[in-house]
């Protein structure tokens, strides 16, 4: 642990569902670096794997109810339909419309799991007194008044859950999640941004008047879900399909950028940080912010 400072933010990551707790390594190292203590946890039974300290290995459980009625609701043609409707809604009224009917065709996934998720993640914070008073590690290190939440996915969801019920968060941001769950009725409080594919491309008033507070939806042209993971450089045959032509050191550097601008200007409150002007860097961002009306 470095003695640079005193204590560091602390940051809080929800892998996608199917996933796992090291699929976004790269950014995990890149934030570290900047001065933050990076915990990537793991939602038992809906991840590809975890572990125990005494060695037991647990998997993704397809054999129970839960997960068969999760693949039910998946395959209904309907659901189909409604994940092309999302790139072909004209208007908000019909891109929420899309939202809303998706939240009622696969309930289980993206408004059940995001609940237990969130649960997850208010349990873990529980812990992290115990972890900065008595961890060999992180004892005293932990600035737990600067807490973020973010994640990718299913982990995106949860983080919109966590961060309307948990007030112990003070910034987060959904990488792909989209709007399930509780966010289509009730507000977040607090500084929030949403990272998106190029499936979100056009919603971003949508995303954005979804906090009270500073807003932002970045949506990257040319992008597909999985790019968001370590998977745009190291790929894998099984994340194919959700790849999009965009370079994957592109999209990397992209993520690693305005996850670290977000952090630093709402966690250790870096207000000089303009984060609408650092997305013109790159021109495959299509950017939106509830900030003074700003539009990129």
């Amino acid at each position: 642990m470095s003695s640079k400072e005193n204590k560091y933010p602390i940051l809080v990551f929800s892998h996608g569902w199917g996933e796992h707790y090291c699929q976004n390594t790269i950014l995990m190292e890149e934030l570290a670096s900047h001065g933050y203590i990076i915990f990537s946890i793991s939602h038992h039974y809906e991840c590809k794997f975890s572990s125990y300290p005494d060695g037991r290995v647990i998997y993704l459980d397809a054999n129970s109810l839960r997960f068969k009625k999760i693949m039910q609701e998946q395959q209904n043609p309907k659901a189909m339909e409604l994940f092309n409707k999302m790139f072909s809604a004209g208007n908000d009224k019909e891109r929420m419309q899309v939202f809303i009917d998706t939240n009622n065709t696969i309930p289980t996934l993206i408004k059940g799991s995001p609940k237990y998720w969130a649960e997850d993640i208010s349990l873990f914070l529980n812990q992290l007194k115990e972890i900065n008073r008595e961890n060999e590690i992180f004892k005293g290190k932990l600035n737990l008044d600067k807490i973020g939440v973010f994640g990718m996915s299913l982990g995106g969801i949860a983080t919109n859950e966590i961060c309307i019920s948990d007030k112990r968060i003070k910034a987060g941001i959904n990488v792909d999640g989209g709007l399930f769950g509780s966010v289509l009725n009730k507000k977040i409080q607090i500084p929030f941004m949403f990272l998106n594919s190029k499936r979100f491309l056009g919603y971003g008033n949508l995303f954005t008047i979804r906090s009270t507070s500073d807003c932002y939806s970045l949506s990257i042209k040319n992008s597909d879900h999985y790019n968001f993971t370590d998977y745009s450089i190291y790929p894998v045959p099984f994340a194919a399909p959700l790849m999009g032509t965009i370079d994957g050191n592109k999209i990397i550097e992209i993520m690693n950028v305005v996850v670290l601008a977000f952090f630093d200007k709402y966690l250790k409150e870096k207000e000089d940080i303009d984060l609408v002007r650092k997305t013109k860097e790159y021109s495959v961002i299509e950017a939106v912010s509830n900030i003074d009306g700003i539009k990129n």
